[in-house]
């Protein structure tokens, strides 16, 4: 009896211990993952822009988000999102928006916010190049 129960402990530990290597190299993974594509404000930015009446477009949005769809592709982590005027999606894009910090909805005000900011950061960087 003590011949089995040694041997089946054996087994359980050489499992336990392959599950705690297989989870450490995950681990390992997705640390490099992040750091080599990062969010960064000089990363790109993910536009999004739906014809109007899509009636799928919160499940894109939270699909987005809840993937971190922003993160893995190295953006600056936000999604900017463009409506027409008329576009009846308008309060639920608005209502996603207090939801989701990093949803923002583009007026014909801002949407030039992004090259600006792209300036700048350009700006930024060839003066502190020398």
């Amino acid at each position: 009896m003590n011949k089995y129960y040694g041997s089946e402990t054996m087994v359980v530990y050489i499992i336990i211990s392959l599950f705690a290597i297989y989870g450490f190299i995950n681990l390992i993974n997705d640390i490099i993952g992040k750091i080599k594509v990062g969010c960064s404000s000089c990363g790109g930015r993910l536009c999004l822009y739906p014809y109007p009446g899509d009636e799928g477009l919160e499940g894109k949005i939270r699909s987005i988000f809840l993937n971190e769809v922003t993160e893995k592709i190295g953006t600056d982590g936000f999604l900017y999102i463009k409506l027409e005027e008329d576009d009846p999606n308008r309060k639920l894009v608005e209502k996603l928006c207090a939801q989701y910090p990093r949803l923002v909805l583009m007026d014909n005000l801002n949407w030039g916010r992004i090259k600006d900011e792209k300036q700048k950061i350009s700006e930024r960087e060839r003066v502190s190049n020398g």
